[in-house]
């Protein structure tokens, strides 16, 4: 019979990959508050039957719309995990695996840092403290760009120069499957000699390297930074609060790196035996991968808007063209790579042998070439739409082909 796990805030960036690792394991993973019949949020008193018979528990949902300052009997998630705690001690489950931050701290810039230190205080005074173990997650990275590392990702390739805060602040990497192992551990391993452990690099490397390495990884070339004071920014950040069709920025994000601070966490990461790669190498495997896989998808697009099927052989040429030509990845929108028939927006006007778009069609015809059986000629009327079709185009064209250049 497989092991029991459950695992709470399972539809997070952190809590997806734990769950398809656990799986993969060959756990059975019971995502409280997700499966059929076992609702559940922060905050409620958990069913018995949802706990009993576990190997271990993997707290990671946090919600958001808690009072900043509450009270601890009035903030849930305090609350809420103490009563979660309780109640697995109480069915027998031997572990409870708090996810906390290396920004928890009891002078924490920050509401998060401040409240998950609350937590843990609470936590080993409490009746479960004798299964509970802490994680304090370092900034995670890799896989699905999302979360904080979504955000500083596209931060990192917006361009060449970026106003930022924070930059000599010290952070600790480390990537997604690698806090998934770790909690894992946590979550089934046996005398652990540690309350507390700590999942980040051994090594601190300061913010404007960490941006750097993200910029790198995504062939952007170099990063210069123009520092921001912390009271600007977080002046900006109740600007677009009040500026309409302008994205959000929470201040907690913002307080949260200007009071980053490195713990050590050399001792935990032998005890888990874990080896953690190396921040650039990993990311540049990472976006390699996302690259060529993109610039597949894009040369399949490009042969079927000319009308062609991409077989295998015609693929293949195509992406070896485009990758000799340096036009891989043309950069492609998901609903253009979908509905190839939208780069007829964006196709120039005319033969522009400089065009990116226009030399990757003119590629396209090559590469389909010798597999390509004469087709019957177009007729008059089809002859008439086409030009009737490009005439139409010709303004759209004229304003979007730039966009390709």
């Amino acid at each position: 019979m497989a092991p029991r796990l459950i695992i709470t805030g399972s539809t997070g960036y952190i809590g997806a990959r734990l769950v398809a690792i656990a799986r993969e394991r060959g756990f059975d993973v019971v995502e409280l508050g997700r499966r059929p019949g076992a609702a559940w949020r922060i905050g409620d008193e958990p069913a018995a039957s949802d706990l009993e018979g576990a190997v271990g528990l993997v707290h990671l949902a946090h919600s958001w719309a808690a009072p900043s300052e509450a009270a601890e009997e009035e903030n849930v998630n305090i609350s809420g995990t103490l009563k979660l705690a309780e109640a697995a001690k109480a069915a027998g489950v031997p572990r409870f695996v708090f996810a906390s931050s290396t920004s928890s701290r009891k002078e924490a810039l920050n509401v998060y840092g401040r409240t998950k230190f609350r937590i843990e205080e609470h936590l080993a005074a409490s009746k479960a403290a004798p299964i509970v173990r802490i994680a304090r997650i370092g900034l995670v990275y890799g896989g699905p760009r999302t979360a904080m590392y979504g955000l500083m990702t596209k931060l990192a390739a917006l361009s060449p120069i970026l106003p930022m805060i924070g930059l000599s602040r010290k952070v600790q990497p480390i990537h997604l499957d690698e806090v998934a192992a770790g909690l894992l551990a946590l979550a089934t391993g046996e005398n652990q000699p540690l309350q507390t452990f700590v999942l980040a690099q051994e090594k601190p490397m300061s913010f404007a390297a960490w941006l750097r390495i993200l910029r790198r990884a995504q062939d952007k070339g170099n990063l210069l930074f123009i520092p921001v004071p912390l009271t600007a920014a977080l002046l900006a950040c109740r600007m677009t609060k009040l500026l309409p069709l302008i994205p959000t920025v929470d201040p907690e994000r913002v307080l949260g790196l200007a009071g980053a601070a490195p713990m050590e966490s050399s001792e935990s990461l032998r005890l888990l035996k874990l080896n953690l790669s190396d921040p650039a190498t990993a990311l540049t495997g990472e976006f390699g991968q996302t690259h060529e896989e993109q610039s597949r998808r894009e040369a399949q697009a490009l042969l079927r808007y000319l009308g062609i099927a991409p077989t295998e052989i015609p693929l293949q040429r195509l992406c070896e063209g485009l990758r000799r030509e340096g036009l891989s990845p043309l950069g492609l929108t998901p609903a253009m790579i979908r509905h190839p028939a939208l780069l007829a927006l964006f196709e120039p006007p005319a033969n522009r042998t400089r065009h990116r778009l226009a030399q990757a069609l003119y590629l396209a015809d090559l590469a389909s070439e010798p597999e390509r059986h004469p087709g019957k000629k177009a007729g008059f009327f089809g002859a008439m739409l086409a030009i009737s079709s490009d005439v139409l185009l010709f303004p759209l064209r004229a304003l979007l082909a730039g966009r390709y250049r």
